[in-house]
């Protein structure tokens, strides 16, 4: 699947109407337990990018970036469903973050597709950070050249 990345525009509708089909398919522990329209507005609204990983003229699959005093953090990476296990957040991942340079991290739920992604990206595992509601977080890191 030949994925391409563009920057997401919340005021365009459509491309607000692809990221809110992303996002309700999204688990609910990703979104926070909140609708899709407003977890874009809790937690992507405030970054300074939102990209979309493209097949076909459509969002398929879309991440935030926030800058922190930490580094470069990801926000909501979530590809659609029918979409999953074809390599759309590989592919967009590293068209993303190709001419970044600095710190980049996520933090996300612990579980073998994420290990398994963000380990192929080359990312580094860290520590477990919190526990929220029985679910177990971990953070990933990377140092972009």
């Amino acid at each position: 699947m030949s994925v391409t990345v563009e920057k997401i525009d919340l005021n365009d509708e459509a491309q607000r109407s692809d990221l809110e089909k992303i996002y309700e398919d999204s688990p609910g522990w990703m979104r926070r337990n909140l609708e899709s329209g407003d977890f874009i507005k809790k937690w992507l609204e405030p970054c300074s990018e939102i990209w979309g990983g493209c097949y076909n003229g459509r969002i398929i699959g879309a991440v935030g970036l926030r800058e922190t005093d930490q580094g470069l953090q990801l926000i909501g990476l979530c590809v659609r469903e029918v979409t999953r296990r074809r390599g759309v957040a590989f592919d967009m991942m590293e068209l993303i973050l190709a001419k970044r340079k600095g710190k980049v991290f996520i933090e996300t739920r612990q579980q073998p597709s994420t290990d398994i992604l963000f380990d192929k990206l080359g990312f580094n595992k860290q520590a477990l950070s919190r526990e929220d509601g029985g679910i177990t977080w971990v953070r990933w890191e990377k140092e972009l050249s």
